[in-house]
């Protein structure tokens, strides 16, 4: 019987594809005064791998704008790695 690692479930289950949004919908409000980039750096193994632990394997970069209580866009973008761009994962 195989298990999904933790690390793979929940809010760290892997985002499969790149996505660039705008004018995103908030629930709620943000305060004006929120202005910025909010970038997260994780893993984020392709789809199919299944690293042996969660340092392994391919990484995604998130960002998200925020101006004047709106959420302006998301975005996210696999980081190139000999990994990523087809050598063997290492195990």
């Amino acid at each position: 019987m195989t298990t999904t690692p933790p690390y793979l479930t929940g809010h760290y289950t892997p985002v499969a594809e790149e996505v660039s949004a705008t004018e995103l919908t908030v629930e709620g409000t943000l305060p004006p005064e929120l202005t910025g980039r909010l970038l997260r750096n994780g893993h984020n193994p392709k789809p199919g791998v299944t690293p042996t632990h969660w340092f392994k394997g391919s990484g995604m970069v998130h960002g998200i704008r925020l101006r004047d209580g709106r959420a302006e866009w998301y975005r996210n973008r696999w980081v190139h790695t000999p990994a990523l761009d087809g050598a063997p994962y290492m195990t």
